[in-house]
């Protein structure tokens, strides 16, 4: 099997949304620890690699390699965006090491999660029912993907740039997933999708009330309002992933698999 690019798209999103997963647990539980923080990343960054040698093509690491460097190219890329036009502020040794160890944490988890699951699976085509999950982990990648980007690139209204970015997110998603999956993946990649951006965002708003109030809450303090703000952004999500496999499967996945 030759080496596919649309692996590499969907490594880069799954390992950011393991790492999302694992970073929020850290939050959630109060951790305060650093390195011990930087050890859950790690984690997470191994969760996101092990999924993204089951959605490669083939038995190989390389793909998954790619884009957990991607990935930490781009956490340190918004470091050095935030930073500005004052270089001094990302020059600081505890800047660049706080940066630089949560970068290859992510990424160095992500290679060793790839290694390992190739390691036991080899190059076994992983089940239609699989992709859902597939696809949902890397939806959650996109979440974080366009907020953070959305976040730095934003100049007046972010939550433009955030939901048009995650957009562009899902849509590449969809794209690869059509391109790598052995048969039509248009269910899962419309589920996928939605589960994915839907509990991003659910899970964002939960922590955000945890964290901003000296009370305890639940899901059910979450006013119903949001419920349908987050439903309508799911519902959206999984039709631009559904449209994007429609595109990857056509161009390629079809072709390969015929």
């Amino acid at each position: 099997m030759g080496f596919s690019f649309a692996s590499v798209v969907l490594s880069y999103f799954l390992i950011a949304g393991g790492t999302f997963f694992t970073m929020l647990l850290a939050l959630r539980l109060g951790l305060h620890s650093e390195y011990l923080g930087y050890i859950i990343l790690a984690a997470g960054g191994f969760l996101g690699g092990m999924v993204a040698a089951r959605a490669s093509k083939g038995s190989t690491i390389i793909e998954p390699a790619i884009g957990a460097v991607l990935l930490l190219a781009s956490f340190i890329g918004v470091g050095l965006a935030v930073s500005g036009k004052d270089v001094s502020v990302v020059v600081l040794p505890g800047t660049m090491k706080a940066i630089g160890l949560t970068a290859l944490a992510s990424a160095g988890g992500g290679i060793g999660g790839a290694f390992m699951t190739e390691k036991m699976f080899g190059d076994e085509n992983a089940s239609g029912a699989s992709w859902v999950l597939f696809v949902a982990l890397a939806a959650v990648g996109a979440g974080i993907i366009g907020t953070l980007f959305g976040g730095v690139l934003a100049k007046g209204d972010a939550g433009n740039t955030i939901f048009g970015l995650i957009a562009v997110c899902t849509l590449f998603i969809g794209i690869a997933t059509g391109a790598s999956a052995t048969s039509r993946p248009l269910g899962a990649s419309f589920l996928g999708g939605a589960i994915g951006v839907g509990g991003f965002f659910f899970l964002a708003i939960y922590l955000l009330l945890s964290m901003f109030s000296d009370k305890s809450h639940g899901a059910g303090d979450i006013p119903s309002v949001v419920y349908a703000g987050i439903a309508v952004v799911a519902v959206g999500a999984g039709i631009v992933t559904l449209i994007g496999a429609l595109f990857g499967w056509a161009i390629v996945g079809s072709k390969q698999n015929a």
